[in-house]
């Protein structure tokens, strides 16, 4: 929890014999999960044992009418942790006045490295463009976009816009990293976030984040300790080894932390939040369900969390990044076991991904206790259906990048109708032939290619036309285009998260991003608002299913680049054909089944556009439309969503 408004009081009065002390705290404040060790929530069984109170902390702690009565964590500057400042050597600089030091070593442009409450920032002053290109090349984080952390709602003010309900959230006790649309012109440097409109402002949490600040320096980008690709920092030599070539300076504490926990990411949806990364602050969370079952679910490959089904609540870890990154699985492994510890939980039944690739699914699979696979896309959409306690059949529109279908594709652009025990497939955008793998992830000119070569476009030809092809090499588009002839690396999917790579790659001419969703991001980011016209498509039925054609879309545009139509034009053209194919498509799927509630999941929906004006196009035809809010829509979600699958499969009562 945040650091109360009494604390803040007594850290910034020369009086008080806290006056400066980073560690102050009382019961309405301070550290939890990640310095506990086991239940019950005692001074033993947290890292705060290492430290024995003071007389004048143990007054307070047996006193009544005192507000740290009782407080677990009590301390003070002569019985609490310590902080010391480092040099990149692990050299002491300085045990006197590190805050001090460290203040203004950040105004002079340092990079230092900060144990919080949950691991390690990576700290910089936020109003220094050298700095900070400086941080994403030792960090190897070229394009995405960089936390800040403002010293005031005041301050957060001046570079974002921000709403009565985004204000609220920025202030309250969980503090979460809030994504507000930016103010232009830009009062910061715009390679804070370059390619979006939108800035992931958080405001200070602890003692020590609130003695950082001053007059002079009121924004400090307060980013992840890791080298991307790798689990925050969260054990000192591991820090001092891995981050001394990121950071000039480290600032560390000896409260040891006992389980790393990353900053929460929220955004504000008319206003009503949604939760997009679960950590500190809201996890673990609990969730009613009602059942005695003994499930764990062990979630996805990217976005991987666990959640544990125990006396008839669902416990969701918080969010720990992508599996196949450096050191996660086992940080995942060591979460899973902290979580049995701390419920007394046991396992009966494992609820694991259908994707065999999976680690987390790996893991599921060679384990001793029963095991039930459940379909991605189906996780999802009961995830939502439980947050919102629907008991009736719902259709639900799922849209993300990956997840393995039933029929052994890579499914993503579904239409599902069902319990949270069951469903069917009624619909899904049509099916191309994708080449590549993962790589194709991460060069979006690959999805480009393949969609072109299934219209029947010599995608090279094309790529030479609008100047596309000198960025990538025409041998490498031959090759994509042999491999798809011949069936090499290729698998089908329905996934509209490779759509928007296939038209980010066309419109924008880039052919390689950086990070996780970075071709939708853009690409929403350069929608033109005034823009409501679309592509034609088609629906047409196979199989009893409705499938919904790509190739009009593309087509059109294609023409609009030939007619140097706007990047801007063309994706709003995009994002508003998403949306009218989507909103037709569920119409006639109601007209099948006669269903009005609306369950939207996955990842494509963190697209603010697309959900808003999917679910206000959706309300002019009458349906009950729910989305996900507490659970993460992306695939934060999926091991909630396993728990209530499974639960109900097994004949659990869900409520």
């Amino acid at each position: 929890m945040a650091i109360c408004d009494e604390c803040i009081k007594e850290i910034r009065d020369k009086m008080n014999r806290r006056y400066m002390y980073p560690f102050t705290n009382c019961t309405s404040c301070g550290p939890r999960y990640s310095i506990i060790k086991t239940l019950p929530y005692d001074r033993v069984n947290t890292s705060m044992s290492a430290f024995e109170m003071c007389p004048e902390c143990r007054s307070e702690y047996e006193s009544p009418d005192n507000r740290r009565f009782h407080a677990q964590i009590n301390c003070c500057p002569d019985c609490g942790p310590r902080l010391i400042l480092l040099d990149n050597k692990g050299r002491l600089i300085d045990s006197i006045h590190p805050i001090v030091t460290a203040k203004q070593l950040l105004h002079e442009s340092k990079l230092i490295a900060i144990k919080g409450i949950g691991g390690y920032h990576l700290a910089c002053n936020a109003c220094d463009e050298k700095v900070i290109a400086l941080l994403r090349k030792r960090k190897r984080r070229p394009d995405k976009p960089l936390a800040i952390m403002a010293a005031s709602l005041e301050a957060a003010k001046l570079i974002c816009k921000t709403t009565d309900k985004e204000e609220e959230i920025l202030v309250n006790k969980q503090r979460p990293i809030v994504l507000l649309e930016k103010k232009f012109p830009e009062l910061l440097p715009n390679n804070i976030a370059p390619g979006v409109n939108s800035l992931g402002i958080m405001l200070p949490y602890t003692p020590l984040h609130h003695l950082l600040f001053h007059e002079e320096l009121q924004y400090l980008i307060m980013t992840s300790g890791n080298v991307s690709g790798m689990p925050i920092c969260y054990k000192d030599e591991e820090a001092l080894e891995k981050l001394k070539d990121i950071a000039d300076f480290f600032l560390v504490h000896d409260r040891e932390i006992l389980t790393p926990i990353d900053d929460s990411v929220v955004r504000v949806i008319d206003e009503r939040e949604m939760v997009s990364r679960n950590a500190r602050g809201y996890s673990p969370s609990a969730l009613q369900i009602g059942s005695d079952g003994k499930i764990i679910a062990v979630g996805a490959e990217q976005k991987s969390s666990l959640c544990l089904l125990h006396k008839g609540y669902a416990y969701s870890t918080q969010c720990m990044g992508n599996l196949d990154e450096m050191n996660a699985y086992e940080e995942y492994l060591q979460v899973m076991k902290r979580m049995k510890v701390l419920l007394a939980a046991e396992t009966q039944i494992i609820a694991h991904d259908l994707h065999t690739g999976y680690l987390s699914t790996q893991w599921a699979i060679n384990q001793p206790a029963e095991r039930i696979p459940i379909q991605h896309h189906h996780a999802h959409m009961a995830a939502c259906m439980a947050e919102h306690d629907l008991k009736r059949n719902s259709i639900g529109i799922i849209y993300d990048g990956t997840g393995m279908g039933t029929d052994g594709a890579i499914w993503g652009g579904e239409f599902l109708v069902g319990s949270k025990g069951k469903f069917s497939r009624a619909g899904h955008w049509k099916y191309v032939t994708l080449q590549g793998g993962d790589s194709a992830i991460k060069e979006p000119w690959k999805s480009a290619a393949s969609y072109l070569y299934a219209m029947g476009i010599n995608s090279e030809e094309f790529f030479n036309s609008v100047d596309i092809v000198d960025s990538i090499n025409s041998l490498k588009v031959k090759v994509i285009q042999n491999a798809i002839k011949n069936n090499i690396n290729c698998f089908k999917s329905s996934s509209i998260g490779r759509l928007f790579d296939c038209v980010f790659a066309l419109v924008t001419k880039r052919m390689h991003i950086t990070y996780d969703a970075q071709a939708a991001i853009e690409l929403e980011s350069i929608i033109d608002p005034d823009v409501t016209d679309f592509y034609p498509y088609s629906i047409n039925e196979k199989e009893e299913k409705l499938v919904i054609g790509y190739e009009e879309i593309i087509s059109g545009i294609l023409r609009d680049i030939r007619d140097r139509k706007t990047a801007s034009y063309i994706s709003a053209k995009f994002h508003n054909t998403v949306c009218e194919a989507t909103i037709d498509c569920v119409c006639k799927i109601r007209n099948r089944c006669g269903i009005d509630d609306i369950v939207l999941g996955g990842g494509v929906f963190e697209n603010a556009y697309l959900l808003r004006n999917i679910k206000r196009g959706l309300k002019k035809h009458s349906f009950n439309i729910y989305h996900n809010m507490r659970t993460p829509t992306n695939d934060g979600g999926i091991a909630f969503g396993q728990v209530v699958v499974a639960a109900q499969m097994y004949g659990f009562r869900v409520l």
